[in-house]
């Protein structure tokens, strides 16, 4: 049983009909039920109604969390999946795969990989990553196959996988362009920065995409005034009609789906994660570098004007505060490393055994010292 499960539903098209409301009502007693949300979290116990269905009614996006190691993430599509051919390659049974209604072109994308209890860091911000990521659902429905990467690879390196054995899909281009719904759902599987970075490597650059906006009239002009009509009335006796979906839909059918760009790596995840890895420690020593770089200025600027050090350290032992004697025995530190060699290299212990004379009683003070070898005993 889950000590923490948060089972949450948007809409994003349009709110949830009356009726079908009444229905998701049913499903859970105690969640919080709006035309455009479904919230609930459990301590105990399990979510026991049916997601597909609910999607199906009125939903668009649903998310699945627990501490024990469940993510899942479903998302709708009333007239199908778009690029359905090249989306399949991504596709790995039961993990990642559009579950096709019995009836009607619809179904729903389905994401869930395997993993165990403290796999992945915990979310802490559920509501603010659940809404960063409703735009994947344009995205994909726009041909962007980016998505599908991601959740390949995160399924592609969960418990269920040999990193040896399994071998990456297509790389998409624009893989090093990620948009911020594309990096929410990196974070849900727990994908890090450097091992996109290192899937990214070779993407194909992301082509600029034409405005279907732009084919809308020219489209429209070629409709029959009898179907136009019947799609004017639709909009015009419903409050919240789903006819925009039907057109689109139609519209789409009319136009060949562009084709997003990939290259075949066929790489190992083993060695994705190698060069993730490779990234990292690349970082670490940018990192050291850098922090090197800046401590020897501040030394520099120390040894050119140690008495601004001196007052700086007493200001400080005014504040009284633990942060402040630990900045002092840094700032020490600091002065006698600059002073070494020099005629002023007693300067900093001369001033540890001043504070310490003024100030006999602060005795966090004296131990801050002592740490960095001021005032032995």
């Amino acid at each position: 049983m889950s000590e923490h499960q948060i089972v949450a539903f948007r809409a994003i098209d349009g709110p949830v009909g009356t009726g079908d409301l009444e229905y998701m009502r049913k499903q859970s007693s105690r969640a919080r039920i709006t035309p455009w949300s479904f919230d609930n979290e459990y301590h105990f116990g399990d979510f026991g109604g049916n997601s597909l269905e609910m999607l199906r009614r009125g939903y668009d996006v649903h998310l699945h969390y627990a501490d024990f190691g469940i993510r899942k993430l479903l998302i709708r599509y009333p007239f199908g999946l778009p690029n359905a051919a090249e989306a399949e390659l991504y596709f790995n049974a039961g993990a990642l795969e559009f579950v096709e209604d019995k009836k009607g072109p619809g179904g729903t994308l389905s994401i869930q990989p395997s993993h165990e209890p403290g796999d992945l860091d915990g979310l802490w911000e559920f509501d603010e990553l659940l809404d960063r990521l409703l735009p994947l659902r344009a995205e994909l429905l726009a041909g962007d196959l980016r998505p599908l990467y991601l959740a390949h690879l995160a399924i592609a390196c969960d418990n269920e996988h040999d990193p040896e054995l399994t071998t990456e899909r297509p790389v998409p281009a624009g893989l090093g362009q990620l948009s911020d719904a594309q990096r929410a759902l990196a974070e849900l599987y727990g994908l890090s920065g450097s091992l996109v970075a290192a899937a990214a490597q070779e993407s194909p650059p992301l082509a600029t995409q034409d405005d279907p906006q732009d084919s809308y009239p020219e489209w429209l002009r070629g409709q029959s005034q009898t179907i136009k009509d019947a799609w004017l009335a639709q909009l015009m006796s419903q409050s919240h009609a789903t006819v925009r979906n039907q057109i689109l839909a139609e519209f789409k059918k009319s136009r060949r789906e562009p084709v997003w760009p990939t290259v075949r790596r066929d790489r190992t995840i083993s060695s994705l994660l190698a060069t993730a890895e490779a990234i990292d420690q690349k970082a670490d020593r940018k990192k050291a570098e850098g922090v090197a770089r800046e401590r020897t200025k501040r030394l520099a600027e120390i040894a050119t004007n140690p008495t601004r050090t001196l007052r700086e350290t007493e200001e400080l032992a005014k504040q009284r505060s633990k942060a402040a004697y630990t900045q002092i025995s840094t700032l020490l530190a600091e002065l006698r490393e600059s002073q070494a060699g020099t005629d002023q290299s007693e300067v900093a212990e001369q001033q540890a055994q001043k504070l310490n004379r003024e100030n006999p009683t602060l005795r966090t003070l004296v131990s801050e010292l002592r740490k960095e070898g001021f005032l032995t005993k």
